[in-house]
């Protein structure tokens, strides 16, 4: 990814933050935008919330004890359980001042929190930053340290009167979709062995999703797979083996896809595909049409497509042909809430597609079979396009002077010092070069963690399941997503996020839903959504 460099705030930016330090009420002061950046703040207390689940907060519950012992900062941590709630419990607090000195969230949250005035800028605090004691030797802390992808979507919220973007947040925890397949079946089609040589093997787009998704519908069918064992010689069998390491697919307990049938908890299909939302905003990048956008002179927000747009027509047509096809199924097909997990495991599908920070829990107990990353379809090789996702963190506006300096001190640390070993624990993207390459702070314990580098040359096939599938998605990001080299290079975007952008992409998940099980048209799905957000309707 190209990276985005810094330059001197400008006079109206600079202004706009003056401005901004004068409306103090209550519990607000004017500290915001003067600190001693070389300050003593040993002992300082501060308040940093989250929307974790328990195994990133083990993580976080370590590294924030050695950010303590690397700066005399004690911070008290609390996970609200989810991003929402995250939201949800800031708003609350925003008129009584009892919200967390750092946070985490989407930038469309730091836009309600620009609405509602409680959000620092960070311009200055990067501009008059210095070298803090766990930073390397000659190593500073700038905004194009990084990656251009993921810095942009926190300058695209808030913009001065010269239409320069304010920089809210920084880039913590990033992550993006992948394709995870079963590789134990792919493997075998692609053995002179399987007779499916040619016709089954890992789609890179979605016309060859329909083809292969096909192709295997075709050999289970000439096989009679269904409800038995397919060995690895070909052979298809009603009992399980002695030798569990010959099946190459379980299809016990398993039936064809039957439109007729009420009930397809048992049912098969070859590819899955996570988030709705995800697949409608992705199918509308690849093919060139518009999400959303902010109207800077207005500045409100407002879907970018009608309901009989040519580009979000074709794209979601060629989801509802695979659909058609039963090549392709969502969560729901299989009475799941949200995710494909569930029977991607039990073979239910061969292929699933999510997130990247959440592949561990596709790999299946007991090693039933083998697992292995790729990177998404997409429609053609020149508008190849994968949403990039996560949270950032922010500054939130309370504090004496010490405490706003620990709140950017601990924003440094997490953000880029500390990022590495995160993301090595927790499946993330580094948001950085330097944390990707194997960047770590200096000081206390650092032998104690393993930078993301090291990490991801660590694994072997003697590593478990879940730590070999998030190695090799990490390669996927690495060596596809942000590869410069390739001809045809992938674009990892972020929507402009605005207050409200929340709600369109909530309402719009309902989309595929409308078009896929209840058979509506396109046009008819798209203006059952639109009755839902009026206020973003262009009129």
């Amino acid at each position: 990814m190209k990276k985005i460099f810094t330059s001197v705030l400008s006079a109206a930016m600079l202004a706009g933050i003056a401005a901004s330090t004068t409306a103090c009420k209550g519990w607000r002061n004017n500290f915001a935008y003067d600190i001693d950046f070389n300050a003593d703040v040993n002992g300082t207390e501060i308040e940093f919330w989250t929307g974790f689940g328990s195994d990133i907060n083990n993580v976080m519950g370590d590294i924030l004890e050695t950010f303590t012992k690397l700066t005399g900062v004690k911070v008290k941590y609390e996970s609200k359980s989810s991003y929402d709630n995250v939201l949800n419990a800031v708003q609350l607090a925003a008129t009584s001042g009892k919200f967390p000195n750092v946070t985490i969230g989407y930038p469309d949250h730091f836009a309600t929190y620009v609405n509602q005035d409680i959000i620092v800028r960070l311009d200055y605090y990067f501009e008059h930053d210095v070298h803090s004691s766990f930073e390397p030797e000659g190593e500073e802390f700038e905004i194009d340290d990084f990656y251009e992808d993921y810095m942009r979507e926190n300058q695209s919220i808030e913009f001065d009167a010269e239409g320069k973007g304010y920089t809210l947040g920084v880039p913590f925890n990033k992550s993006t979709e992948t394709l995870i397949y079963n590789s134990t079946f792919f493997d075998w089609c692609a053995t002179d062995t399987s007779g499916y040589k040619d016709t089954i093997y890992v789609p890179e787009t979605w016309n060859e999703v329909d083809e292969v998704g096909q192709a295997i519908l075709d050999m289970l069918d000439a096989k009679d797979a269904y409800g038995k064992y397919l060995l690895n010689d070909g052979s298809v069998v009603p009992e399980a083996p002695a030798d569990p390491k010959s099946i190459v697919l379980n299809l016990h307990g398993i039936s064809k896809w039957n439109d007729s049938d009420t009930e397809h908890k048992t049912s098969f299909k070859p590819f899955s595909y996570d988030s709705q939302a995800n697949l409608f905003i992705t199918a509308l990048r690849q093919n060139e049409a518009t999400y959303t956008y902010y109207d800077k002179e207005v500045k409100h927000g407002y879907v970018g497509f009608t309901s009989e747009d040519e580009k979000m027509t074709a794209a979601m047509n060629k989801i509802k042909t695979l659909y058609d096809h039963h090549t392709f199924g969502i969560p729901a097909d299989w009475d799941e809430a949200k995710y494909g997990s569930n029977p991607f495991k039990a073979q239910k599908t061969v292929m699933t597609l999510g997130s990247s920070a959440g592949v561990a829990n596709d790999a299946p107990s007991g090693n039933a079979f083998q697992i292995k990353a790729a990177p998404v379809p997409y429609f053609t090789k020149e508008h190849k396009a994968v949403i990039s996702q996560g949270a950032n963190l922010a500054l939130l506006d309370k504090g004496s002077r010490k405490q706003r300096l620990a709140s950017w001190l601990l924003v440094k640390f997490l953000s880029k010092y500390a990022n590495g070993t995160i993301c090595a624990q927790t499946g993330y993207y580094p948001a950085s070069e330097f944390a990707e390459e194997g960047g770590m702070w200096v000081g206390t314990d650092v032998d104690e963690y393993v930078d993301y580098d090291s990490w991801r040359k660590s694994i072997t096939p003697l590593s478990s399941t879940s730590e070999k599938i998030k190695a090799q998605v990490a390669d996927v990001n690495i060596d596809t997503y942000v590869n410069k080299e390739l001809e045809h290079k992938w674009l990892k975007f972020v929507d402009q996020p605005f207050p409200g952008s929340a709600s369109i992409r909530t309402e719009i998940a309902n989309a595929t839903k409308y078009m896929l099980i209840d058979k509506m048209s396109i046009k008819a799905a798209i203006e059952k959504v639109f009755e839902k957000i009026p206020d973003y309707i262009k009129k």
